[in-house]
């Protein structure tokens, strides 16, 4: 399957009704985690009682939904921006019918994860979702819960950060207190790295969101392509990006650390005006698990080591 080019293709999203009146540029990472997917006429996308992890959003062109057989007559045609296997996705039970192509059609393919990490990060992308729920299900009674409840349960299936395409602090919480039990008993050493972008808040304040946003994709790309397979990286807040090293020591977070600001150092800088640029630096915390360290206390650790290096003057390295 081919990946989406948000770019190029913004004018067909943007006619999805999941994405009605969501701004895409904020949920860029989400989208380009999603596939491409073309079928020919009378392909058949989704069979009954199959487990279905995947909503698809139509692009281009139009399916047919049959329930028992194909040979039955359809019992609703779906058209462009309209989407199916929400509900399979939503109450994780198998297929009930047949979906087929009723003539060749281009569609989005997100995943179950990525869907409920949208529906986190976006309120006009929950609306429209209960939105397509009551039109599919012709029951308003059955989707009307408590909007505490509702944000609890996107929080426990999302793990994806919206903007940013890296896991979320939702996912780290629940890694790191599994990596940090399992090197404790294995006596291992495990180490994390905390970096935060500098003068961040101020760069909000001169030129607005948007271009916030824009460096916070950057750093997050650039962070993502220089950490090696067996080390996990996730947005743990606002501007902030941490790193787990299970089973690294204290130098080879640092060596990560330096070859981060190195990487950072040989991005190109950002245009934030007419004449202004804007060359991102990072602040790094390094911290190494010590004897009888609970995971709340080294998370303490490397966020005042972070602290340090702001302290410092920023862009440099503390633990």
């Amino acid at each position: 399957m081919d990946k989406i080019d948000v770019n190029a293709d913004k004018s067909k999203l943007k006619q999805i009704d999941l994405l009605q009146n969501v701004n895409l540029d904020s949920i860029k990472g989400l989208l380009e985690a999603c596939s491409m997917r073309t079928l020919v006429s009378e392909e058949i996308l989704i069979a009954p009682k199959e487990l279905n992890k995947t909503v698809y959003f139509i692009l281009s062109g139009r399916l047919r939904v049959h329930l028992d057989s194909l040979d039955n007559e359809s019992i609703v045609v779906l058209e462009s921006g309209e989407s199916v296997g929400e509900i399979s996705v939503i109450d994780n039970q198998l297929t009930s019918a047949y979906v087929v192509a009723d003539k060749t059609s281009e569609l989005l393919a997100m995943n179950e994860d990525i869907l409920w990490s949208l529906i986190q990060a976006s309120h006009a992308a929950a609306c429209n979702l209960l939105f397509i729920l009551a039109k599919r299900l012709r029951r308003t009674d059955s989707i009307i819960v408590e909007g505490v409840q509702l944000e609890q349960d996107f929080q426990h299936y999302g793990s994806v950060d919206a903007l940013t395409g890296l896991h979320n602090r939702y996912w780290f919480d629940s890694m790191f207190k599994r990596q940090f039990l399992r090197s404790s008993i294995n006596e291992k050493p495990f180490s994390i790295v905390m970096a935060d972008v500098d003068h961040f808040k101020e760069l909000n304040d001169s030129y607005g969101h948007l271009l916030g946003d824009r460096v916070l994709y950057e750093v997050a790309h650039v962070i993502n392509n220089n950490i090696r397979p067996t080390e996990m990286v996730a947005r743990y807040g606002g501007d902030e990006f941490i790193i787990l090293l299970p089973d690294k020591d204290i130098e080879t977070a640092r060596l990560m650390a330096q070859r981060l600001q190195k990487a950072i150092k040989e991005t190109l800088p950002i245009p934030c005006g007419d004449k202004d640029i804007f060359h991102p630096t990072l602040s790094i915390g390094i911290a190494e698990t010590k004897n009888g360290q609970t995971p709340e206390a080294l998370i303490r650790s490397v966020d005042e080591a972070m602290y340090r290096a702001k302290s410092n003057g920023r862009n440099c390295i503390a633990e």
